[in-house]
């Protein structure tokens, strides 16, 4: 018996269903007059995330259905044509190109930025003189602006009088200089040391704040059972630190995934556009070639990737907390 003839049968039965749903309605009601206050508060931030995140997404998601090629208008304006932007996306080698790119920058950068973080608080979470002192200098990195670090490192770069190629000719690790940015060998990877480094420093303190919960009596513990200092690290400390690791790993993906001033600055996404990630492929097609439905597009895409990545390690979060 399905519920239709339930319903037909026993009319009570959907009379029931009936009060539930309006005493639900009204209990809702009813809180939501005892809380206007609280809602006029949050209002006016609802309005900014709704005019300043949800209508671009939104505008953006309709225009990579749309024609919006600027530099070539058309009569019709602005139609729709369907998949044609991302199927455009995918056939330029660009696209792609700048997309393994991006999933080579995020994977490097971020794995790099975690362990060196990861490092460097239990370096700091160690006690030695000077400690306070370290801790404060550590964090400067990521204090600085971005276009600030970049112009200092396109300095220490530089093929003739940069301090990189002075040092490491002094040490003959090279024989003649190089240009680190302009050549498409060295180009990203100089690009993904200026990341880490600038990045490190916030995996570093997110991670020294949950060492610093761990008690000290479990290593006391572990040290009278004979655990070496690898097995206390490894069975202790990373447990330990399993939900800020996470946090932290996350906020480095969505970070990179969206990252655009470190390497447009450095390299304007060259030399032969071997540093083009997703962002700056997304800035020239809109602002250089203006064909702002293939920006959409690719903009879509990008956005996919963050959800994606979000997504996982969600439930990779949810999975550890199961076991």
């Amino acid at each position: 018996m399905n519920s239709k003839e339930v319903l037909v049968n026993n009319p009570s039965v959907g009379n029931k269903k009936s009060k539930g749903l309006m005493s639900f309605i009204k209990t809702e009601l009813r809180t939501m007059k005892k809380n206007r206050v609280a809602y006029l508060f949050i209002l006016p931030l609802i309005i900014s995330v709704g005019l300043v995140l949800i209508y671009p997404i939104i505008k953006a998601a309709i225009m990579s259905f749309q024609y919006w090629k600027v530099a070539k208008p058309i009569e019709a304006g602005h139609p729709f044509v369907g998949f044609e932007n991302y199927a455009n996306a995918f056939s330029t080698g660009y696209f792609l190109q700048s997309l393994g790119i991006t999933f080579v920058y995020i994977a490097i950068t971020v794995l790099a930025r975690f362990i060196l973080g990861l490092a460097t608080a239990v370096l700091l979470n160690t006690p030695f003189k000077g400690r306070g002192l370290v801790r404060a200098l550590v964090i400067i990195p990521w204090a600085l602006p971005e276009v600030v670090t970049c112009l200092v490192f396109i300095l220490m770069y530089d093929y003739q009088f940069g301090v990189i190629n002075d040092i490491l000719m002094k040490f003959n690790i090279l024989s003649n200089p190089i240009a680190f940015l302009g050549n498409t060998d060295t180009a990203l990877w100089a690009a993904m040391f200026v990341n880490v480094w600038k990045g490190f420093p916030f995996a570093a303190i997110m991670l020294l704040a949950g060492l610093q919960t761990i008690s000290k009596d479990m290593y006391e513990a572990a040290s009278i059972d004979g655990a070496t200092t690898w097995k206390q690290f490894w069975h202790i400390t990373l447990p330990s630190i399993k939900p800020v690791s996470v946090i932290v790993f996350l906020l480095l993906v969505i970070w990179t995934i969206k990252d655009f001033a470190i390497v447009y600055v450095l390299t304007g996404g060259g030399p032969s556009r071997v540093t083009e990630i997703l962002t700056i492929f997304i800035y020239r097609a809109g602002f250089k070639s203006f064909d702002f439905g293939l920006a959409a597009a690719a903009g879509m895409v990008l956005l996919v990737i963050s959800v994606i990545f979000t997504v996982f390690y969600m439930k990779a979060t949810k999975a550890g907390e199961m076991q």
